[in-house]
């Protein structure tokens, strides 16, 4: 599954030396209810990071992935979409790097920053997961290896089990939170598997009473398989370091598990494992650049199945320039044996996040919109042109992830964006934003700033501030630094419904950005004046 989006902007593609300072303890695992006290209407954050489809209590549910946890669409007998969120104090902390649905079971990552060293790192905050459809929910901290060692033995399979000496692996040592970050999760005969960046590929057996984490070794770089009790100890050792010294293959992004593999997608191509189902050890089959595939940074994988096909998708990003850049597309039709790959997006510029099928159909969320194929013709696509029939600004052409769903007879299409969600009734014809907006009190004409604080760098590099609107208000913003000096006045705003909002581009009066700091918004409405304050935040 392809889960890793949020997060997968803000790491070092270099994974040096360098000592982290920043350790957070273990805690206790945590169980809690999920009722009605802990549903919240609306979704929590307008970034819309992944859809899945699922079906609860006897209608069509819509799961979203968001940058502040896990909502939910439901539908009303007109097909009208509802909207609803699960928020409680003990699922992890932050964003959803991850978040997977298996018939009953339930399970999201959390993921955080810090700032450290003059920028902001991603911290990963642990792993809920509930075995009812959210119903009651256990908590896991993330896999933190608690030693003064630089590296620790762990047996695998039949190769000392008992992790002291003889037979057993060698592992580097993860000894924080930062970059140690649960992008992807999958489930399997009882185990929750989870990728990281810094942490490797790791699981637990989510059935027993007190979970605990354990280390899944992959293939060195130099690798083509590894394979169950003939792992050599004298050479073997699980470091994700950069090489020469450590490994890209042991740089875990993403996973996926179908009734006869799992798949890992690494920094060095992706890694095709047959589960030993007597004792749980993986025989390991390793395939990159060298076997075909465009590229070898897999940060994705998705499964395409028809009556007549099944093939596997490998989202691949060329790491070469330690950022996301234009790339090709993988994928096998026999898994893994070979590969093919298509250039239609590094031709065209853009970066693929995630994707999504209709039969033969594939739709491409790209940093330049939404794709689909014409009659499954992997050569041969076009771009949706989506805009709010409301009239709300499109902030980015940006879409994360994309979805469709039937409801009664209806099709309805889906496209999430870091600025809200848009549907379509029409085959993508005509489109309608949804958009969460701060709660604000009529009376008082109170105002706020979304987001807040404003990473000026990031996302889609503009704030909106929104206040309550009627039809006599004709106002104007102005904005000021925290010393009280005059930075823009925004005239232009864009009513929605009874509400309206202004569209700051973190820029002053001469189109040069401000810097860091505290910011003062003055509404203005009339005789009226209002204020409300705003952090600006440079990555």
């Amino acid at each position: 599954m392809l889960n890793y989006i949020l997060y997968i902007s803000l790491i070092h593609l270099v994974f040096g030396y360098a000592d982290f300072e920043h350790k957070l303890t273990n805690v206790d695992n945590q169980y809690f209810n999920v009722d009605n006290n802990v549903m919240t209407d609306d979704i929590e954050s307008n970034s819309i990071y992944e859809m899945i489809n699922d079906y609860v209590d006897l209608q069509d549910t819509i799961w979203l992935r968001t940058g502040a946890g896990i909502s939910f669409i439901y539908f009303s007998d007109s097909s009208n979409p509802l909207f609803k969120s699960i928020n409680h104090d003990y699922l992890p902390e932050g964003g959803s790097p991850s978040f997977i649905i298996n018939n009953n079971m339930m399970a999201i990552s959390g993921a955080t920053s810090i700032y450290q060293n003059d920028r902001y790192r991603p911290m990963g905050t642990g792993i809920s997961w509930s075995t009812d459809k959210g119903q009651s929910w256990d908590y896991i901290d993330q896999p933190i290896d608690d030693i003064n060692e630089s590296y620790i033995l762990s047996g695998w399979g039949d190769q000392d089990t008992s992790g002291v000496y003889l037979d057993s692996l060698r592992f580097k040592a993860i000894t924080t939170q930062i970059y140690n970050v649960t992008y992807d999760l999958e489930e399997s005969n009882g185990y929750i598997y989870a990728t990281s960046f810094a942490g490797g590929l790791r699981r637990f057996n989510y059935t027993i009473d007190q979970p605990y984490w354990e280390l899944v070794p992959l293939p060195m770089d130099n690798q083509s398989e590894l394979l169950c009790n003939q792992i050599d100890i004298t050479d073997y050792e699980y470091d994700p370091v950069d090489p020469p010294i450590g490994n890209d293959n042991h740089k875990a992004f993403s996973i996926f598990i179908d009734d006869n593999y799992i798949w890992v997608g690494t920094g060095d191509g992706i890694n095709k494992g047959v589960i030993n189902t007597d004792n749980n050890c993986i025989d390991w089959f390793h395939y990159n650049e060298d076997d075909g595939m465009g590229d070898r940074w897999v940060i994705g994988i998705r499964n395409q199945k028809t009556e007549i096909l099944d093939r596997l998708w490998a989202i691949s990003w060329d790491p070469s320039l330690n950022r996301a850049i234009p790339h090709n597309l993988s994928y096998t039709d026999d898994d893994g044996l070979s590969w093919n790959f298509i250039s239609f997006f590094k031709d065209v510029g853009a970066i693929i996040y995630d994707l999504n099928f209709d039969g033969d159909d594939i739709y491409a969320s790209t940093d330049l919109g939404l794709y689909r194929t014409y009659n499954g013709n992997v050569d041969l696509w076009f771009k949706y042109h989506i805009e709010d029939s409301n009239g709300q600004t499109m902030m980015t052409d940006k879409i994360y992830s994309s979805n469709i769903n039937l409801i009664n007879e209806q099709s309805i299409l889906w496209a999430g964006s870091p600025d809200g969600l848009f549907y379509s009734y029409d085959e993508g014809f005509s489109w309608e934003m949804y958009r969460t907006w701060n709660k604000l009190d009529a009376d008082n004409k109170q105002f706020s700033a979304y987001p807040n604080p404003f990473y000026i760098d990031e996302g889609y590099g503009a704030v909106r501030i929104a206040y309550n609107s009627s039809a006599d208000d004709n106002g104007y913003l102005d904005i000021f630094d925290f010393s009280m000096h005059h930075i823009v006045t925004i005239h232009d705003s864009e009513i929605i419904g009874d509400q309206a909002q202004f569209i700051w581009s973190g820029k002053d009066k001469f189109s040069r950005e401000v810097s860091n700091g505290v910011y003062f918004c003055r509404l203005t409405l009339g005789e009226r004046v209002y204020w409300t304050k705003l952090m600006v935040v440079h990555s």
